[in-house]
């Protein structure tokens, strides 16, 4: 047993318990053989020992409060987004009507200049820039869909619906339906041999609720006798804490959908590009 011992008319008496703080009459004592002279246990070293608590202390309230600044955050946003813009065309077999209502109806404006959170995956094709943009253009858009299977976190996507035009050029609008039934719409916005971008919107699953719209680039770029695949994802939040909600699922689940769909299509350009190779190095 240890205590702490108090000078009381010159006699040191024990104080178990006691933890007064004046330096010129607090002594800390062991009763265990081996202990050494009777030492101050001074404001100071009482003060140590409260700062060697207070980092777990921190850390509990650090904590606390990042729960509640998120709940928050999530109800403040699910409010004000319930008075966005109804959904179009939003059940997984929809009616002639609403698939009308969905060729017809304006894509939000893009805001060059908004607060987005992206995320950027890339690959590398081991064939020419030339022969990765022909067969992109001639097969690989609109068969870009089929490669995007899903993962355990983000669902994939099971089919695609022309609304307009062929999926190759500005203008052209389609539905898309994901493995667990939600929806989305797609437009290409910008088409160049090197580049595919197109925006989404109308997201009937859980992202949707946070996000106005988001962009998606497809960027082909020569790297000797390689291509360069970068695929970036930019989403436009509804309001100021939507960003911050969607960051994790952004930045780790979303991630891993576009590597596992990136790596798909470079797997299905080798295959397709390979006999070409083969028979021209023949």
């Amino acid at each position: 047993m240890s205590c702490s011992t108090i000078k009381r008319n010159g006699r040191a008496v024990c104080n178990a318990g006691a933890l007064p703080v004046d330096d010129d009459r607090v002594f800390r004592s062991g009763t265990q053989a081996g202990h050494g002279p009777i030492e101050p246990l001074t404001g100071r070293m009482l003060l140590a020992d409260s700062r060697r608590a207070r980092p777990d202390m921190v850390k509990g309230l650090y904590a606390m409060v990042r729960r509640s600044a998120f709940s928050i955050c999530a109800v403040v946003s699910l409010v004000l987004s319930g008075c966005g813009t109804p959904l179009v065309g939003a059940d997984p077999v929809p009616s002639t009507s609403s698939l009308d209502h969905a060729r017809d109806v304006a894509r939000p404006e893009l805001e060059r200049s908004a607060d987005f959170e992206k995320i950027s995956v890339e690959t590398e094709i081991q064939a020419p820039l030339a022969s990765v943009t022909t067969w992109f253009a001639d097969r690989g858009a609109a068969a870009f869909g089929s490669f995007l299977t899903g993962t355990d976190s983000v669902p994939g996507v099971v089919s695609t619906e022309s609304l307009s035009g062929a999926w190759g050029k500005p203008g052209d609008r389609r539905r898309v339906v994901f493995s667990d039934n939600n929806t989305a719409l797609e437009e290409i916005t910008d088409r160049k041999p090197q580049l595919l971008q197109y925006q989404i919107w109308n997201l009937t699953n859980r992202t949707g609720r946070y996000i106005r719209y988001a962009v998606s680039e497809l960027e082909f770029m020569d790297n000797g006798q390689a291509t360069r695949v970068r695929w970036t994802y930019s989403f436009r939040p509804k309001i100021w804490p939507d960003g911050y909600l969607i960051r994790p699922y952004v930045q780790n689940d979303f991630r891993k959908f576009m590597e596992v769909g990136l790596q798909a299509m470079r797997d299905k350009a080798v295959a397709d590009l390979a006999p070409k190779r083969s028979a021209r190095s023949s």
